[in-house]
């Protein structure tokens, strides 16, 4: 196939292009896209040279299928009376809530690519993603009448800027001098050494748009509108993975084991030993969602609650939107 990259030197443009040599997609012809000021560098892609372009006119034209990693504010206005015959797997948040627009974690919904009339697949969000996973299997063994999730998402999820801003302010912090504001420009905060509990912007009854995407994109995705979750999403000082702590109520007592079971066999899902933990460090580079310490509630038979580990630019980003690919053909 022929394969276009909207975005191609961003960090979830550079993982899909790695992600595509190591799955072994078959391109035929590679075409990359980004910025003005990235216009004329190099990739190197299956030991050749590729040049990266801007965008033009008949674009769509290019490729059969295109991955696009860009701006929110940048997909809209390219995308927003899109008729080419092109696939295109768009990571923003533009499409995602739009009803003729499937929203696609392929474990999980991967079924209605088969029904869609919409040349347009959206990619969920790279918390979304992961958590849907263990959801999903979990709802096999029993249906949670409420999970409650608390987010903990690393600098690289706020794209290149922000992990180099956190390896600036890491650098002031270190020869103990004073923050200036142009190292806080992109979280707006000091985050090397500290926490941030806020992403995106909040509504008037506090709630932040990240977890409202969580909530609203994990209805979508599981096909169940009155599915209940609370999140709570926090930026910390980590260059890449995110993790979750979730609590699951049941309206009776669940069998542990037989969720255990579930979560094992779930594809692309690993469940690690009691004794195991997994920590963003481990789960960096690479494609599984971990779920440690899978427990029940000491006080409630009710209640589990597990820890969940994921590369936010593989499986929560360019893993999945490759998967996607590979569901079309």
């Amino acid at each position: 196939m022929r394969v276009g990259i909207i975005g191609a030197t961003g960090l979830v443009g550079r993982t899909t292009l790695k992600i595509l040599e190591e799955r072994g997609f078959p391109v035929s012809e590679l075409i990359l896209f980004a910025s003005q000021r990235s216009a004329g560098e190099k990739i190197l892609f299956k030991g050749e040279e590729v040049e990266v372009m801007t965008i033009s006119d008949n674009w769509d034209l290019l490729a059969d299928v295109f991955f696009c990693s860009v701006d929110d504010d940048v997909a809209q206005e390219l995308l927003k009376d899109y008729k080419g015959e092109a696939w295109v797997i768009d990571k923003s948040k533009v499409f995602r809530m739009d009803p003729r627009v499937p929203l696609v974690v392929p474990e999980v919904n991967g079924d209605v690519l088969k029904t869609t009339d919409s040349r347009i697949v959206a990619n969920p969000n790279c918390t979304t993603i992961p958590f849907v996973m263990a959801l999903a299997a979990i709802r096999k063994m029993a249906r949670p009448q409420r999970t409650v999730v608390t987010a903990l998402q690393s600098a690289s999820g706020a794209g290149k800027a922000a992990i180099e801003e956190l390896r600036l302010q890491r650098e002031y912090l270190t020869v103990d001098q004073e923050m200036p504001a142009d190292a806080r420009e992109v979280f707006g905060h000091t985050l090397a050494a500290n926490l941030i509990p806020q992403i995106g912007s909040f509504s008037e009854a506090g709630e932040s748009s990240e977890e409202r995407k969580l909530r609203e994109e994990s209805r979508k995705i599981l096909g169940d509108p009155e599915f209940s979750v609370h999140a709570t999403c926090v930026r910390v000082p980590v260059e890449v993975g995110h993790s979750l702590s979730v609590t699951c109520v049941f309206e009776e007592a669940v069998d542990l084991k037989a969720i255990g079971k579930s979560l094992a066999s779930f594809p692309s899902i690993k469940l690690l030993p009691d004794n195991l933990l997994i920590t963003p460090v481990e789960a960096a580079g690479t494609d599984e969602v971990y779920v440690a310490r899978l427990r029940n509630d000491p006080a409630d038979e009710r209640m589990i609650h597990f820890w969940l580990c994921a590369d936010n630019l593989r499986k929560g980003a360019a893993l999945n939107a490759v998967q996607i690919a590979e569901s079309l053909i």
